[in-house]
């Protein structure tokens, strides 16, 4: 796990290094550097070294020193890829995952990354095309900004890489600053800033060097359903899916250190943790608790009968209040899930043991767990069979209805339904889930929205997909997920922890694209 960044521009060295500073807790291993006397291209890696310590080191370069690479993430089906291509005679010297990438990308090129299960953002300079390609994964896990300016370009790991360029001059991005307030995360391409984009997941941003032309195309959109080919044939089904998953479990634990495992009151969690010890033994696990009861899980996880050792951390206001100047400081990239403090203190718990770390994210998404499935489902029941103002007068005997800051309170929920019901059924789960209605976003900025366009690419979605569940299960992917997988890598990265998430695995991802929703409810 890193920080990558790349510069091309004259004379840009010292500002490369200034970049690499600022996102030293990605990679606190190394620091290391690639640019060629009069050339104007740099990179960069910070890594933090989990798979191959000494034979890992970035940026890594091809037999014929013709690519050159600098990768954030793991490959963890690379043990496979890498099979295969030895079987064609390629030979490898490491027994790292971003060697197979760079042989990869040699061997299959830019059809690669369709073959590769895991988490990453990576650049490579070919030196053959004189290009730089630019991947991010299919679920967006590993973040990816860049900047184009006239005969200049820029890409990052973090947000914060871009403000050491005195001479950079930012606009708001109100569309991004609306969809953020919405989302609660900035959905890609969008970033606070006009300027700097970030880069879609699943997709390629393939640059000319000799003038900067550039085209972005996408290797797989899960709109679309699985991405089967040669390495994820379509083979999984509810009698193997435990095998399946155990082996998704053994490609997630290699590693030079042993696994922590972040253990919550979850089933995905749960799962994880008891495949991984049925695997690897025992290890420890942690986790965060709190006063209010409504948000602790404590006293599940203390019942959960599992082969660890339970650590499990009170938070006190104090320590909540540390975390949040420590994040603060860090000047991380936007994110509005409040979860990321409590998330932020347990990986610095975990720090303490170990510096990769397996979770259960990703498992709610695919296999209908959270509570908003059901509610999707009813509310398109009851706007069917309800008359619009029997809607209006239920929510108007509801609008004095206390509510509390507990967490999901019966009666914040009951609010909350039959006040989405409102809306048309493709804006029911964004209306639900949003921090802030469009109307408020509009006030708070001062901007005017085009409320059709805002919502044009999920009304898209809603409309490709005939089973509405199946929008629904997208929808989660898309829409929500991000806003996890942001918070995961910040508080991890930001203590120096490579977080794993195996229910992101693309068999498992695959798999749940292409079951019925019938079948995967309730799972």
């Amino acid at each position: 796990m890193c920080a990558i960044f790349g510069i091309y521009a004259v004379n840009k060295e010292e500002l490369l290094k200034k970049i690499s500073k600022s996102q030293l807790y990605r990679g606190p291993d190394e620091q290391n550097f690639y640019f060629e006397k009069g050339k104007p291209l740099f990179l960069g890696s910070n890594r933090l070294a989990v798979v191959d310590k000494a034979g890992g080191q970035q940026p890594m370069y091809s037999e014929d020193k013709n690519l050159i690479i600098v990768f954030n993430g793991c490959i963890f089906n690379f043990k496979e890829i890498r099979n295969f291509l030895e079987k064609k005679g390629i030979i490898f010297k490491t027994s790292s995952d971003t060697e197979v990438l760079i042989k990869s990308y040699s061997y299959f090129g830019e059809k690669c990354f369709n073959y590769f299960d895991g988490m990453w953002a990576c650049a490579i300079f070919d030196k053959n095309t004189n290009s730089l390609i630019l991947s991010r994964d299919y679920l967006g896990q590993k973040p990816l900004y860049y900047l184009f300016k006239k005969d200049y370009f820029v890409f990052s790991s973090q947000l914060n890489g871009f403000f050491h360029d005195k001479e950079l001059k930012l606009t708001k991005d109100m569309i991004g600053n609306a969809k953020f307030f919405f989302h609660g995360f900035f959905p890609a391409p969008h970033t606070p800033f006009e300027e700097i984009k970030q880069l879609e997941p699943g997709s390629i941003l393939k640059i000319d060097l000799s003038n900067l032309n550039h085209k972005k195309y996408f290797y797989w959109d899960i709109t679309t359903g699985p991405d089967n080919n040669i390495f994820f044939k379509k083979e999984i089904n509810k009698e193997n899916f435990e095998s399946t998953f155990k082996k998704v479990i053994e490609d997630y634990s290699i590693s030079d250190k042993k696994m922590a495992l972040s253990l919550s009151g979850g089933v995905d969690s749960f799962l994880t943790s008891y495949f991984y010890t049925k695997a690897k033994g025992k290890t420890s696990s942690f986790s965060i608790g709190f006063k209010n009861k409504t948000y602790d899980e404590s006293y599940v996880i203390k019942n959960i009968d599992i082969n660890v050792e339970k650590k499990i951390f009170k938070t006190e206001k104090e320590d909540l209040k540390k975390a949040f100047l420590s994040v603060l400081k860090m000047n991380l990239d936007p994110v509005g899930d409040s979860s990321m403090i409590p998330t932020f203190l347990l990986f610095e718990k975990i720090r303490t043991f170990s510096n990769v770390a397996l979770t259960g994210d990703g498992g709610d998404e695919g296999f209908f767990g959270y509570i908003i499935f059901d509610g999707y489902k009813l509310g398109s029941i009851f706007k069917k069979i309800l008359p619009k103002f029997i809607i209006r007068f239920i929510n108007l005997i509801l609008s004095p209805l206390e509510t509390t800051y507990d967490y999901m309170s019966m009666g914040k929920k009951i609010k909350i339904f039959f006040l989405g019901l409102n809306e048309p059924n493709e804006k029911l789960l964004a209306n639900w889930i949003c921090p802030l209605k469009l109307s408020e976003i509009e006030k708070n900025l001062k901007i005017k929205i085009d409320h059709d366009q805002f919502f044009q690419d999920i009304k898209k979605l809603y409309e490709f997909h005939d089973d509405k569940m199946k929008f629904a299960q997208i929808y989660m992917y898309k829409y929500y997920l991000p806003s996890i997988l942001i918070k995961l890598d910040q508080a991890s990265m930001a203590n120096s922890v490579e977080a794993r998430a195996p229910f992101l695995s693309k068999r498992i991802i695959n798999y749940t694209l292409s079951e019925k929703t019938n079948k995967l409810s309730g799972y």
